[in-house]
């Protein structure tokens, strides 16, 4: 242990505190303060953790998986560090290992479990080395960002290149690009859903990765569950989805339960979230604990006590509502949850859609437009929109064109005004309200405020 690491360290918890004691939340801080003390912290911080290190990476569902490895890492008596705020970057990454305590330098922990942006994993697996690498799936996402989707699974391959020599990947069989990233001589598990489920409805989602990662050729799907995630086969150089070893087998959401099989064995666990999608973010979760060496015994118990992260279709009370909040950041992944909606059995609900423009959250919007709201809007039962953020009326412009009446669209560019008004409502029982990333962290703040919810605290 260093001067320069032990002055970082406390410098940059220094900092968390100050952030938080006025009222500016900060994640990242008190990593971005310690780097610039000593550039290496997070490299020194992590090779205290005597298992080492996960990163999860992806378009969708880290939020989600990580919430669920952590949960049965725990119950399983493993102590972990996570980015629970997520604070995704370099900075964030750091930051979560600087206030893994309170009064000790160097972590206790077993391992660190941390959520990391695509285009930072080739600098987070070279600082970090990881352990083990999962792969959620890939989609178009903040154009302005990371281009297209192709440099997006190269930043993710080079990340890979990282791995310990011991190191395992856990990858997403149904989505093509991540099955992918397989590399010879790496122990690989897979994830993947053995549902009897009906294919998605026409081809308009199939459009981000429709083509053979190896040979270009277009590829045919015996099922598809949306977009272009299912069980694909090249016809040109006979490349076909992998064999998962981690497979969700059966699902009644009605009941709330899912089956799972890992390898030869099957288990049934509590599994509430709603959505397909949701099941993928279930297998990625088991995929990782498994490739971490845990037991299908671990996982149930786990499993037990697992709860969605916030705003991942957690559901809160506030006022005489009850609010669903659910992140919308891209265009599949806002079909997804407007899949959801329409599957709802309630008669009537509101709907609150607050797109922000920072650059957390991509600063184009255009992506409004790839969402399919002509397909969707019909089917809800949703009475009323609510749109709120510093792009309120591009929203309200993509609704208005998707035809829904402006007699059924309320327009608040502020959103704390909008939240306030909201929590005043009487006329809906239910409320799903779908934000983007800082839109999600300002109703956070926003709910703590209210006592709806505890102070968040990184570590």
């Amino acid at each position: 242990m260093t001067i320069k690491l032990w002055l970082a360290v406390w410098a940059g918890r220094m900092a968390g505190w100050v952030s938080r004691l006025t009222g500016r939340g900060g994640s990242s801080l008190p990593g971005l303060v310690a780097r610039r003390l000593e550039p290496a912290t997070l490299t020194q911080l992590v090779r205290h953790l005597s298992w080492g290190a996960i990163l999860l990476t992806g378009t969708n569902g880290k939020t989600t998986t990580a919430a669920l490895a952590r949960q049965i890492f725990e119950e399983a008596h493993r102590r972990v560090v996570t980015n629970r705020a997520g604070a995704n970057l370099i900075e964030g990454l750091t930051a979560a290992l600087v206030q893994a305590e309170r009064w000790r330098v160097a972590p206790r922990a077993a391992l660190a479990l941390l959520e990391t942006d695509e285009a930072t994993m080739p600098r987070a697996a070279r600082e970090i080395r990881p352990r083990v690498v999962t792969v959620t799936n890939f989609f178009r996402d903040q154009l302005d960002r990371y281009g297209e989707l192709s440099t997006t699974v190269k930043y993710v391959a080079r990340g890979i290149e990282e791995l310990l020599p011991e190191g395992r990947l856990v990858l997403n069989a149904d989505d093509p690009q991540v099955a992918g990233l397989r590399r010879d001589g790496v122990h690989t598990v897979f994830y993947g859903l053995e549902l009897a489920e009906p294919t998605s409805e026409g081809d308009a989602e199939a459009g981000d990765a429709r083509f053979c990662p190896y040979c270009g050729t277009a590829l045919q799907y015996r099922r598809r569950y949306y977009a272009h995630i299912g069980h694909y086969a090249c016809p040109g150089c006979g490349w076909e989805r992998p064999q998962p070893r981690v497979r969700v087998v059966d699902w009644h959401p009605g009941a709330g339960w899912a089956t799972v099989e890992v390898d030869a064995e099957r288990v049934t666990v509590p599994w509430r979230l709603p959505g397909i999608y949701n099941l993928y973010n279930l297998g990625a979760g088991l995929a990782t604990v498994v490739a971490a060496g845990l037991t299908l015994e671990a996982i149930q118990a786990g499993m037990e006590r697992f709860k969605p992260a916030f705003g991942r279709m957690e559901n809160l009370t506030v006022g005489v509502a009850r609010w669903w909040l659910a992140l919308v950041k891209n265009p599949t992944g806002f079909n997804q949850v407007l899949a959801t909606l329409a599957e709802s059995r309630l008669p009537s609900f509101g709907v609150v859609v607050a797109i922000n423009d920072h650059y957390a959250d991509g600063r184009d919007v255009s992506w409004l437009w790839d969402v399919d709201f002509e397909r969707w809007l019909p089917r809800l039962s949703a009475q009323h929109w609510y749109v709120t953020g510093t792009r309120a009326y591009d929203m309200a412009v993509r609704l208005k064109y998707a035809g829904l009446s402006l007699a059924h669209i309320t327009v608040e560019t502020h959103l704390e005004a909008m939240l306030e008004r909201l929590k005043r409502q009487e006329r809906f029982e239910t409320l799903y309200v779908l934000p983007t990333y800082t839109a999600l962290l300002a109703i956070r703040r926003q709910l703590t405020r209210w006592g709806v919810t505890e102070h968040f605290r990184e570590g």
